[in-house]
């Protein structure tokens, strides 16, 4: 695997049908891709794949990425896999292939686009590119004679086993890292998939029944009340959080980093601030930390200040931040 992690992780439930085959061939292909089509636009580290497969005419499904290969063996009883596979920020290409005793009988291609809120550029996908979503009524009638669709969630109770919550058969992927976030952790799915959209993705309204609404902001304050309170006291605040995107630096689920942030510290601001790891920026800024093993947050906070440049203020008292700048009564 990528040591920088630019790998998103894919679940497949192998499914319905798939490629630049012509619309006679899919309906007659042995394999076949229900979700998603061609072209779909990735924001997150997961994907849902829904494939059914005729057990008669295919014993062995092989996906090939640029990263490798994955083989199935199939059980003539099933129609229906699960699995996972990595891809790379950027464009991507899967080829499925379908086998009969050794011969190949059929194979299918989807393209893929994963973006990167951090990195700027994956930030900017192609136009041919579009979001795709899976829960609708009728994608999930594909699913319900192996799976529970419906939500069965009590507001604001943790599962005392997880595994019993209706999400976790097909996404328990998205809390496997070290660092994992108490909604995500417990499986308080909808109390940040309610279906709702906002200002950044309004254009969505209805397109699935769990979406998350953009800008994420009012859903993380409502149990980050403090830190809203405070960083609203600071006079510079941090561009992610005055537009309301926790969400870029965070990742709301689990993370293999404290905080849940989505790459190491200097990962994330230098995919912003290129501009301050060259040499000629560091002598002139003074700035050693990007040069060194020294994090950018040893002298900056990430999310708001009293001071210039996000600086800090060394305090006695803890917060969100590990030392928490406090208002100057001159806001200088």
């Amino acid at each position: 695997m990528n040591p920088l992690g630019l790998m998103m992780t894919v679940i497949l439930f192998l499914g319905m049908g798939w490629g630049h085959a012509s619309a006679e061939e899919e309906a007659t292909a042995p394999t076949t891709i229900v979700i998603p089509q061609d072209k779909a636009l990735l924001h997150e580290t997961t994907l849902n794949i829904v494939l059914k497969i005729d057990t008669k005419r295919v014993d062995q499904i092989q996906l090939w990425t640029s990263l490798g290969r994955k083989t199935f063996d199939l059980n003539a009883s099933k129609a229906y896999y699960c699995t996972s596979i990595s891809l790379r920020l950027g464009e991507n290409r899967l080829d499925v292939r379908s086998y009969k005793n050794n011969v190949l009988v059929s194979e299918q291609v989807r393209h893929f686009y994963v973006t990167s809120p951090i990195y700027q550029e994956f930030k900017y996908p192609p136009a041919k590119y579009q979001r795709q979503f899976f829960h609708t009524d009728a994608n999930e009638r594909a699913c319900k004679s192996c799976h529970d669709m419906s939500v069965n969630e009590i507001k604001g109770v943790a599962f005392i086993d997880v595994t019993k919550s209706n999400c976790y058969n097909c996404h328990h992927h998205i809390t496997r890292a070290k660092y994992g976030h108490a909604p995500a952790v417990n499986w308080l799915c909808t109390s940040c998939h309610n279906g709702e959209t906002g200002h950044d993705n309004h254009e969505y309204q209805g397109k699935s029944k769990y979406l998350v609404p953009e800008p994420v902001n009012k859903l993380c304050f409502r149990c980050h009340k403090k830190n809203f309170k405070l960083w609203k006291s600071y006079r510079y605040r941090h561009e992610p959080l005055d537009s309301g995107r926790c969400n870029k630096c965070h990742n709301s689920h689990a993370s293999a980093y404290k905080m849940f942030i989505r790459k190491p510290v200097n990962s994330i601001c230098m995919g912003c601030h290129k501009d301050k790891q060259t040499r000629a920026r560091l002598q002139g800024s003074k700035c050693e930390g990007a040069s060194t093993n020294k994090q950018c947050i040893a002298c900056h906070t990430p999310h708001a200040s009293s001071r210039e440049f996000f600086l800090k203020e060394t305090s006695s008292k803890k917060h969100h931040d590990r030392n928490v700048t406090r208002p100057r009564k001159d806001n200088s």
